[in-house]
């Protein structure tokens, strides 16, 4: 029975060994297929974090354009301020000489 075993696995041994070259391109085959799998998923990866970016980067250049608007805003206000304290002498009324309109 012992013999048979060691038969057995001498001529599974012989077989691997005259098929080399297949069994050889079989694990060539297998490792490129997972290669590919790896690169694959990757890609796959690397496409998702790229288009999340570019919609980061769309999201921040509209806030960056809204704060140029609110920085331009604020300086017209302040350059007119300045021309009215400067050429006309005005000032800013007291709280208290405040008087508000109301619409109808």
């Amino acid at each position: 029975m012992m013999d048979s075993r060691i038969n057995l696995t001498r001529e599974v041994g012989r077989d691997l060994w005259r098929y080399k070259w297949q069994l050889i391109l079989a694990i060539v085959t297998v490792i490129s297929a997972m290669a590919v799998i790896v690169v694959t998923h990757s890609t796959r990866q690397k496409t998702s974090e790229y288009n999340q970016l570019m919609a980061e980067q769309d999201k921040l250049d509209i806030e960056w354009r809204n704060l140029l608007l609110e920085q331009n805003t604020l300086m017209e206000h302040s350059r007119i301020e300045a021309l009215a304290r400067g050429k006309l002498n005005m000032q800013r009324p007291e709280p208290s000489k405040e008087k508000l309109v109301r619409q109808p």
